[in-house]
């Protein structure tokens, strides 16, 4: 059984480095000649035949219920567990900006791909001046038809465990830009663990939910971290 889990990863790891570096190059060549929107349709598209490979060899499907129904820009607000939701909830929306740890953007290949994209790119460190410019590039990025996707917890945490301590990012954005907060659970985790080798089979449970309300920032933060810790508790069955 190990063996067999092993070897399914290890085809899968070399295909996902070889198709990184491969879409990286095509991407820093083509990405001076087209606008921002189509490089996240481009990169859309790589994440679905990604995911789909992902399916073939380590048998990793995903079921989603509820979806996101406005016409317009959202905020999203999603629980971390490791690098599934963070290629799959890209698929979502389009084009949909990213809040990412700047040190990602020195990652050869994958993180100078990403740097294309324009992510909102903070120091964990400086926690207010991040909280800063995630309000004021995020708005900037909804007004010009973007949404924005927001890791609340800020660290990766175990599958069905309690959700960290939120930060009040996702919430002041949507307030202040007059969208919806999304929030999704999921528990990705269980099979494509955090900084872990083996992928294991079995069926990612994606929840999203109707949109978080709130009175100000602090109340719909509370709630959201309520819909999250009730997702948790349940499992996402």
């Amino acid at each position: 059984m190990k063996f067999n889990l092993f070897c399914r990863s290890l085809l899968f790891s070399l295909y996902f480095y070889i198709s990184v570096i491969v879409f990286a190059v095509f991407f820093a060549a083509v990405s001076p000649f087209i606008n921002i929107k189509k490089r996240y349709s481009l990169t859309t598209n790589y994440i679905k035949i990604l995911l789909k490979i992902l399916r073939l060899i380590c048998d990793i499907n995903w079921k989603v219920l509820g979806k996101i129904n406005s016409q317009k820009p959202v905020v999203i607000a999603s629980n971390h567990q490791g690098l599934w939701e963070s290629l799959y909830l890209q698929t979502l929306c389009n084009p949909l900006t990213t809040i990412i740890k700047r040190e990602i953007i020195y990652v050869p290949f994958f993180g100078w791909a990403v740097n294309l994209l324009q992510p909102i790119k903070i120091n964990r460190l400086k926690k207010l001046e991040s909280a800063k410019k995630v309000i004021r590039n995020g708005s900037k990025r909804i007004k010009g038809g973007f949404s924005v996707l927001v890791f609340p917890e800020g660290t990766r945490k175990k599958p069905n465990t309690v959700v960290g301590k939120f930060a009040r990012s996702a919430a002041d954005l949507a307030i202040k830009n007059g969208v919806d907060l999304i929030p999704i659970y999921h528990d990705s985790g269980l099979y494509w663990r955090n900084k872990k080798f083996l992928k294991f089979p079995g069926t990612v449970q994606v929840v999203i939910g109707d949109p978080i309300s709130g009175a100000n920032t602090q109340e719909m933060t509370k709630n959201l971290e309520e819909w999250m810790n009730n997702m948790a508790s349940m499992g996402t069955d």
